[in-house]
């Protein structure tokens, strides 16, 4: 650990001094089984512990899919991270869950996803000059279809959730009352 540290120590002072920032990701397995930045928590922690010592150009890239293979929540981590300041880029993709599928954008998980676009709107992602990229590995489909495909899922995705009633749905949540909530959004799809 003290050797990993001192790596992403290094690599973030070598992007301070060219005024780029350092995007951290996690992953759990695949193809090493044990990997040691594996979960959000390992990777905050090694922010933190960056931070303390003065590097603070870090931030957290998250891959949709290694979020996913975790049981990690795609909208919980995203507002936790813009709250910190620590929301980066956006790797977009789906899967299975188990392994890194990484599948088109809403392939799976699509109410996750439909609630991470709410989540990003909020933290105002893009506003600042965020991208949002596609990590896909079309294994038996056409790689640009593909990503033809999860762009204009994404667009739609994103769309609806600009649909949905924030204020409204921010009632809902505070009053925990998933039937509202679930009204809203399905309002938004047209329902």
């Amino acid at each position: 650990w003290d050797w990993f540290l001192e790596s992403m120590a290094e690599a973030a002072e070598v992007c301070a001094k060219h005024g780029v920032k350092l995007f951290l990701e996690h992953k759990n397995s695949e193809p090493a089984m044990k990997i040691f930045m594996r979960n959000i928590g390992m990777t905050l922690h090694v922010i933190h512990t960056l931070r303390a010592r003065g590097i603070d150009n870090v931030q957290v890239n998250m891959d949709w899919q290694h979020l996913l293979m975790n049981g990690e929540s795609l909208a919980e981590y995203a507002a936790l991270l813009a709250a910190e300041g620590l929301l980066g880029h956006q790797h977009a993709n789906s899967g299975w869950g188990t392994f890194d599928d990484d599948n088109m954008v809403g392939a799976t998980a699509f109410m996750e996803t439909i609630e991470l676009a709410v989540e990003l709107r909020r933290a105002g992602y893009g506003s600042r000059g965020e991208r949002l990229g596609f990590d896909l590995y079309p294994y038996t489909e056409d790689a640009v279809a593909a990503v033809k495909r999860s762009v204009l899922q994404w667009r739609f995705i994103d769309g609806v959730a600009a649909k949905i009633d924030d204020a409204a749905l921010r009632e809902a949540q505070q009053a925990k009352d998933a039937v509202r909530a679930y009204e809203l959004v399905y309002a938004a799809l047209g329902a």
